[in-house]
């Protein structure tokens, strides 16, 4: 039969093609209640597939290396929709940068530079930030942005802190470095802090320069707005 089989090869010039391993659909479930339904492959999410969360918000669609990465719907509890594509677990938006609270041109020039005091509760409130983050403690992180933070546009709080959510507890391990690099007065009660980040985890490194804005408030010092640089 196999020389048959080689005969043929030889003959007629043609090679078997092997198909790859199509992801199996399988269920993932979180202590949570969010359970993963869809396509996975080597232990992690591929494919096409849906998230359920406990408060009834769904996502559909596609997935890479354990990631939301591609075409996807997010369905919210109150039947909002929001369509797009993803990339690497973030909602692709065209203006996802801050806007300026106030007009720069009506801002005043003349503000005075931070003392120690306000220098060192803002940085006690990013490094208190990083460790959440860390620590892979969702509502510790997000406790630390305003109610008041930038979102993209068109994009709702629910759906922001649900990204947020997945990115802090998908990796196995998170290690976060910042480095400031300066405190600018922007009003008299918000500051932009430069800094450096560098990201580690399992699954994705990243060395990034950011600002971040922070807001002076009765509960402390909070982000409001954060950007690439």
């Amino acid at each position: 039969m196999h020389l048959v089989f080689f005969s043929l090869i030889i003959a007629f010039g043609f090679v078997p093609v092997v198909q790859a391993e199509e992801p199996s659909t399988q269920t993932l479930a979180w202590p949570d209640g969010t359970r993963y339904v869809g396509g996975l492959q080597d232990q992690m999410r591929q494919g096409q597939g849906t998230i359920y969360w406990q408060d009834g918000t769904r996502f559909i669609g596609s997935f890479k290396d354990n990631l939301r990465h591609g075409p996807g719907m997010m369905i919210l509890p109150d039947g909002t929709t929001y369509e797009g594509d993803f990339n690497r677990g973030r909602l692709i938006k065209p203006d996802a940068e801050i806007r300026p609270t106030l007009n720069p041109a009506a801002e005043p020039m003349t503000l005075a530079p931070l003392d120690n005091n306000a220098i060192s509760a803002i940085t006690n409130t990013l490094d208190l930030w990083a460790a959440a983050w860390m620590a892979q403690n969702p509502d510790q992180y997000l406790s630390l942005y305003s109610d008041d933070f930038e979102l993209a546009e068109g994009e709702s709080r629910n759906l922001w802190e649900m990204n947020r959510r997945e990115r802090i507890l998908i990796p196995s391990y998170i290690q976060l470095d910042l480095s400031y690099e300066s405190f600018t007065p922007i009003t008299p009660t918000q500051v932009d802090v430069k800094l450096r980040q560098s990201y580690r985890s399992d699954r994705y490194r990243e060395i990034s320069n950011k600002v971040l804005r922070l807001q002076s408030e009765p509960k402390g010092w909070r982000i409001i707005g954060e950007r690439q640089r």
